[in-house]
């Protein structure tokens, strides 16, 4: 409507009511007027709509040019209308033929860029960034929301999209020029600030831990799963890990959901299903997980491809679309497959994507070079994290009984990798098992030349960005995987006495109180609204502090921890700017002394002890519901503490709080809420209060979806109803759960048990 306005109406006026000056016809509904005004008038009337398109239409090209729908700063009323008419162009540059906006593809690329509207649709309001070549996430955060480790906020608004032209956005640490990336609303309110000197090629995170993007999403899950299935003992002591080891954790956290871990291991799986009833199978040589898919290079053309896979390159490659993956996960989750190949060893990353290796029996794969050590550490984390990988023994040890070959048993049961020098095994062991060695040996197929710069995969030519990570780092990042009770590197501890107090002031909210257990966490409380580009990481901030409190935390801990970097100068401003928002908003307790202090010279902050957090009046509550013995008393509280779950637990902060696994409060939180849960539906059962029963236990599933302890208890309240068909459905909503934590798995012996004396005890009682 505004270009209509713009471009068309308003000369169609002007040569209705002036005429039209290309015809000679100035003037001619004015015939009363003297001709020479009336001319002069009508020529003035036309240069100035002239100078206002001209400038409106050099508004727009800046507009479209950025992919911006909305400009940044103040907006003169010919912004407003250049970004409207830029809605619509970058609308039908993305419905028709793609709009060229730059030149270059990329590093060593000379093709034209093509910006490639995203399938996804884009609300008016939302800004939107064009990626240019060499561009990598962090420095559009850097340039957009004013700081570098900003990234997981530009991360989350648009992984897992689709970026036109048949690419889809699944790794962070891989854009591509000429994409438009959505950004979050602080973008809004941040005046570009220029490219920063010295941008990092990679994502910092990555390389402090040397691994990439698929290695850290595999290992997020393999920490979130075994600290959450660690039981914890009856007082709730939370086991602790070292504080290195919490900051690495909360660097790999920030890769849990990243998308191309989950297309990675459904294409490898889908490629099972297909040809494992194959006799000869083509030999893959490598795996390239990119925008574009998931590539299965061979070993010779084959273009026999099998649906949904596509030959490309001639047949020297399969690849199956993220899209066609889409289709087949949920069959996949149904009924889950083992992998083609569950032993794939990541080497790097270039343009294209990340590469694999595959490994199969008797298969031999060198890494040599200065850094090879570094490159076989790496490689063993992800080989520990797939989602196969309690199937695949992976061992230094020549004499471990793993690399014997063995008769029968489930698929993929003996499959085993040596790591270390093939001519210490057996030759009846080196026929069977897969070696990765830094010994200088004769390859199977593939050999790896690494150093600090550059892996390469000879004979193929493929030069990549290694993932090497230190042997300081490989000791953090197992400590992370280590299950609690292996006691890695701490020691169980009881939480500090702050973190449950008792009386009034333990179960009621202060002047501000943190609200975590909610989807959107929140400060409620607040004299004045927080700043709309300061509110999440303000937010964070005091969530933070006060579950730390009383300990004074360090200005480093903020920066790496909450803050999402550990760079002195930008993450020290950014703290400095965050906390000063967050203290005006939170203003003064009843003495007048400010809720939140400013940091003292040395760097130490902490909240005022009247500021509360919800998680810490939860347990409080849940614990002193124990201390009572009047059972209405004990319901009474359990009842409030389970009240302050209002949703999923931080549902929607898609970015930060990773230091909420990494530090175990979700774990805690946790198992104190399945507790309560678990206590309160036996009181209420006693009392014949099934419905408040059933309350509790779905309010802990909130918090915790696959606790098998809810599922015991909602199956001891199924029977104490007499109710048959519930039971049933609980136990078959209890194999579903298991499952989904863990495919293939099944509920443990104590909740089968439980299952079957259940069952009988309805049936007599029915009887």
């Amino acid at each position: 409507m505004a270009a209509l306005l713009a471009f068309t109406a308003v000369p169609a006026v002007l040569v209705l009511i002036v005429g039209n000056p290309l015809a000679g016809g100035l003037g001619h509904a004015w015939q009363p007027a003297p001709r020479d005004a009336l001319c002069a008038l009508a020529l003035a009337a036309w240069v100035a709509w002239a100078a206002c398109v001209s400038q409106l239409t050099r508004g727009v090209v800046v507009h479209v040019r950025r992919g911006e729908i909305r400009p940044l700063g103040v907006m003169s009323p010919l912004d407003r209308v250049a970004a409207r008419i830029a809605v619509g162009v970058l609308a039908l540059t993305s419905a028709g033929a793609p709009l060229v906006l730059a030149s270059g593809a990329g590093a060593g690329a000379s093709a034209p860029v093509v910006a490639a509207a995203p399938a996804h649709h884009e609300r008016s309001s939302d800004a939107v960034h064009t990626v240019r070549p060499g561009e990598g996430l962090w420095q559009i955060a850097h340039e957009r929301l004013g700081d570098g480790a900003d990234w997981m906020q530009v991360a989350a608004r648009n992984l897992g999209h689709d970026m036109g032209g048949g690419q889809r956005f699944v790794d962070p640490d891989q854009v591509r020029a000429g994409w438009r990336l959505r950004l979050p609303d602080e973008a809004q309110h941040h005046r570009a600030t220029g490219r920063p000197a010295q941008a990092p090629d990679h994502l910092p995170e990555l390389l402090a831990l040397g691994i990439g993007s698929l290695a850290c999403a595999a290992l997020a899950r393999r920490t979130r799963g075994r600290r959450r299935a660690a039981p914890f003992p009856a007082d709730l002591e939370l086991p602790r890990l070292s504080e290195p080891a919490v900051d690495a954790a909360t660097l790999v956290q920030r890769f849990g959901d990243v998308p191309a871990l989950d297309a990675f291991e459904a294409a490898n799986r889908l490629l099972g299903r297909i040809l494992g009833e194959r006799a000869a199978p083509p030999r893959i040589r490598t795996i390239c997980v990119a925008p574009s898919g998931v590539t299965f290079a061979l070993a010779g053309a084959h273009d026999d491809a099998p649906a949904p896979f596509a030959a490309v390159d001639g047949g020297a490659a399969w690849r199956v679309s993220h899209a066609a993956l889409d289709d087949v996960d949920d069959d996949l989750e149904l009924e889950p497959s083992f992998p083609l190949l569950p032993v794939v060893v990541p080497v790097g990353d270039d343009q294209d994507g990340t590469w694999l290796v595959p490994l199969g029996p008797g298969d031999v794969l060198p890494v040599l070079g200065e850094s090879a050590s570094s490159l076989v550490r790496a490689a063993r984390t992800a080989l520990e994290s797939w989602a196969w990988s309690d199937l695949v023994v992976v061992t230094d040890d020549p004499g471990h009984p793993a690399l014997r070959p063995r008769a029968g048993g489930r698929p993929g049961a003996d499959v085993a990798l040596f790591v270390g020098d093939p001519a210490t095994l057996a030759p009846e062991v080196a026929r069977h098992a897969s070696v990765l060695t830094t010994a200088t040996v004769a390859a199977s197929d593939l050999t790896v030349l690494v150093d600090r710069q550059a892996a390469t995969l000879h004979p193929v030519g493929r030069v990549l960005r290694p993932h090497l990570q230190s042997a300081g780092t490989d000791q953090l990042l197992a400590e992370l995987a280590a299950p609690p009770s292996d006691d890695v590197g701490a020691e169980a501890v009881r939480p500090p006495p702050a973190a449950a107090p008792t009386g009034s002031a333990a179960i009621t909210p202060g002047p501000v109180d943190v609200r975590l257990l909610t989807v959107t966490p929140r400060l409620d409380g607040l004299v004045e609204e927080l700043p709309p580009n300061r509110a999440r990481r303000s937010v964070e901030l005091v969530a933070y502090l006060a579950l730390h409190h009383p300990d004074v935390i360090t200005s480093d801990r903020l920066r790496t921890r909450v803050l999402g970097s550990s760079d002195a100068d930008a993450a020290a401003k950014t703290l400095s700017n965050t906390a000063y928002a967050a203290r005006r908003a939170m203003g003064a307790d009843p003495s007048g002394q400010p809720l939140f202090p400013a940091g003292n010279r040395n760097g130490l902050y902490q909240v005022s002890p009247c500021v509360t957090v919800d998680v810490d009046r939860a347990i409080s509550l849940a614990t002193e519901a124990k201390v009572h013995a009047d059972p209405q008393l004990a319901m009474a509280h359990y009842r409030a503490a389970l009240d302050l779950v209002e949703g999923e637990p931080l549902a929607n902060a898609l970015s930060g709080y990773s230091w909420w696994e990494a530090e175990g409060h979700g774990a805690r939180i946790a198992a104190v809420l399945v507790d309560a849960a678990c206590c309160l539906a036996a009181l209420a059962a006693e009392a014949h209060l099934f419905d408040l029963a059933r309350w509790g236990l779905e309010r802990a599933r909130l918090v915790e979806p696959y606790s098998e302890a809810l599922s015991r208890a909602a199956m001891e309240l199924a029977a104490a109803e007499g109710d048959a068909d519930r039971l049933r459905l609980e136990w078959r909503d209890c194999q579903r759960r298991v499952d989904a934590l863990d495919p293939g798995a099944t509920p443990s012996p104590r909740t089968e048990t439980l299952y079957g004396e259940l069952s009988r005890r309805v049936l007599v009682s029915g009887a």
